[in-house]
């Protein structure tokens, strides 16, 4: 045997001695019998080898235990931060949301393209439609071309700016002379009335009497009685008018007045507002609308006030007429007649027996009959002086009107304080002379009444 060949066998023993003792250390022994199977030691004795041999104990195999287990708990994994979530969950909704948007300004692209054409076409026709009218003005003679809108005349101008001072100037002028004459309108009415009652007394006078025009008489008395009613109705109405006119103007300056303070109390204009008029409305777009609403009322007032006094007057020239014609008659009666016509009815009293005994307390008869002429006089004074203010004022608010539709001058703008306080003493003259009128409405009836008492 060789040298190599010893050296591989003690390699070898060296190898598998490894191993046992590997084997060794992953079994142990385990006492008793596993599975039901006895010990066998005592039947079959061996001999006893050189070697020591392992105990006769069932061996289990170890596993091994991490020694990083026997001395520290890992620690827990880590918790997912929220924050990249909210991020990319903002920035989803913010591409969602503008995506949105720019698809539904691509859909709105159409609508709002036709809605620009229809105020671009809308604004040159505006600005075409006087140069228009003017270069079509000689067709319009034609019959079927002169009921064109081409043809039509032109509405009243637009006020370009406001003027509260010179309007409200007009408006007390006016309406505080119609408060002051109201006052002897209602005596007048009040005095035609009570004419009224006496006249009816003495058409009885003139049924019995033995005049020989006595049914003429009678019947014109009668229509004379008619006229000097519908006479006093008249201008009983006329006052109501005239109180109604200066509530209305009172109410709509009051309003204009609110309207200014509510645009004087706002902050001033953005750029975004001075851009974009619509649907923004700045201050002097507003003081100019009230101006014109107060300036429009004042005029309708007015016009309707003219009315009624033209149809006052009509009635007090119709018991002028009526009172003509009795005189007339009376004339032919009696050739000796020299008495006025103003005192004819009271004529008519004392000859048809007034001096009587049983008619002598009819005394203030005679009074009233005798100053009815005086009576129509009067109003007529009256009706035909508030026709002259009235016609004045409606001059005075067309001129007004003419020079506010016109560019306003350079540096010539009102401030809102002057437009305030002018609007302010508009209305305190106003409300002092309503008051004063009524107190001596008030005074005149009692006063007229006292006497006949």
């Amino acid at each position: 045997m060789t040298a190599t060949t010893r050296q591989r066998r003690h390699n070898r023993a060296s190898s598998e001695e490894t191993v046992r003792n590997d084997d060794d250390d992953a079994w142990e022994d385990v006492d008793g019998d596993v599975g039901g199977r006895a010990s066998v030691s005592s039947r079959s004795p061996k001999p006893v080898s050189s070697r020591a041999r392992p105990s006769p104990r069932k061996r289990t195999r170890n596993k091994p235990i991490p020694s990083s287990s026997k001395t520290e708990t890992p620690p827990p994994p880590p918790m997912p931060s929220i924050q990249p979530v909210v991020i990319r969950g903002s920035i989803w909704i913010s591409r969602y949301t503008l995506d949105v948007l720019t698809t539904a300004v691509n859909y709105l692209r159409g609508p709002l393209s036709f809605i620009v054409f229809i105020w671009m076409l809308a604004f040159l026709v505006q600005r075409m439609t006087n140069t228009i009218r003017v270069a079509f003005a000689p067709i319009c003679w034609l019959p079927l071309v002169s009921q064109s809108p081409f043809c039509l005349p032109p509405s009243a101008q637009q006020p370009q700016w406001a003027d509260f001072p010179k309007l409200v100037d007009v408006q007390s002028a006016t309406l505080e002379q119609l408060l002051e004459e109201s006052t002897s309108g209602s005596t007048l009415a009040l005095q035609l009335k009570k004419a009224e009652i006496a006249t009816s007394d003495l058409v009885t006078l003139v049924t019995v009497s033995d005049l020989k025009s006595r049914d003429v008489i009678q019947d014109s008395l009668r229509t004379f009685i008619d006229d000097a009613r519908a006479a006093g109705r008249s201008l009983n109405r006329l006052n109501a008018k005239v109180s109604g006119a200066v509530d209305g103007v009172v109410a709509v300056n009051d309003y204009a007045l609110r309207t200014i303070e509510g645009a004087h109390a706002q902050h001033p204009p953005s750029m975004l507002q001075q851009i974009l008029r619509w649907p923004f409305k700045p201050q002097t777009d507003i003081v100019v609308s009230a101006f014109e609403d107060s300036m429009n009322y004042l005029s309708l007032t007015m016009s309707r006030l003219v009315i009624e006094f033209e149809l006052n007057l009509n009635h007090l020239n119709k018991l002028e007429e009526q009172l003509s014609v009795l005189h007339e008659l009376v004339s032919r009666e009696d050739k000796s007649l020299t008495t006025e016509k103003a005192e004819l009815l009271g004529y008519l009293w004392t000859k048809l027996g007034g001096n009587r005994p049983k008619l002598r307390g009819y005394d203030n008869h005679l009074a009233l009959l005798k100053g009815l002429g005086e009576y129509r006089k009067q109003a007529l004074a009256h009706v035909v002086g508030a026709l002259q203010t009235l016609a004045q004022m409606s001059e005075d608010i067309e001129n007004l009107r003419e020079r506010v539709a016109a560019p306003e001058l350079v540096g010539g703008r009102i401030p809102l304080e002057v437009h305030i306080r002018s609007i302010q003493g508009g209305l305190e003259r106003l409300n002092e002379g309503r008051s004063k009128a009524k107190f001596r409405e008030s005074e005149a009836v009692k006063r007229i009444l006292g006497i006949d008492m």
